[in-house]
């Protein structure tokens, strides 16, 4: 079997639940957090929505330097982030779609100012920045979510609103 066989089924879950339970807090004060350390649950929406923008980054780049991201700020409106989550997971999945093995085991390195962060085989970055870092978040915003009052959409089964 490919990788790309097991990695495509896998993002496009990941991807599909996190858009869901983004979605689930269109009612929430986006500017509410659960401790002045925490981010804010529009800068953890925002934060989702850049992670899903790494996917294209990791597959079409040899490697990145931290410091060349761009400024990405909270929006003000849901559907904003939402739209800006549609749009960069779908920039991902076709930069994902077709990757043969010696692509995806090809090594990609992430740097800050030039300085090595480290040098991994591009599926195993794909994995821990951003599918393993999505669902680290996503399990945050769902205890938001919570805290909230609001329904947490099930994620690998029922939840306690299903």
């Amino acid at each position: 079997m490919l990788l790309i066989d097991i990695l495509l089924p896998e993002y496009d879950r990941e991807i599909a639940t996190t858009r869901a339970v983004i979605d689930a807090a269109h009612e929430l004060d986006l500017s509410w957090r659960p401790d002045a350390r925490a981010r804010t649950l529009g800068e953890l929406v925002t934060h989702l929505a850049d992670i899903a923008a790494w996917t294209s980054i990791v597959m079409t780049r040899e490697g990145y330097d931290v410091t060349d991201r761009p400024d990405t700020r909270q929006s003000r409106a849901l559907a904003t982030v939402l739209e800006r989550f549609d749009t960069s997971a779908s920039a991902g999945r076709t930069a994902l779609a077709g990757r043969s093995d010696g692509e995806l085991t090809r090594d990609w390195t992430l740097a800050r100012r030039g300085h090595l962060i480290f040098t991994l085989p591009r599926v195993s970055v794909f994995r821990v920045l951003v599918l393993n870092h999505l669902i680290h978040h996503r399990g945050q915003l769902s205890v938001y979510l919570r805290m909230r009052g609001a329904r947490v959409p099930s994620i690998y089964g029922a939840t306690a609103d299903d």
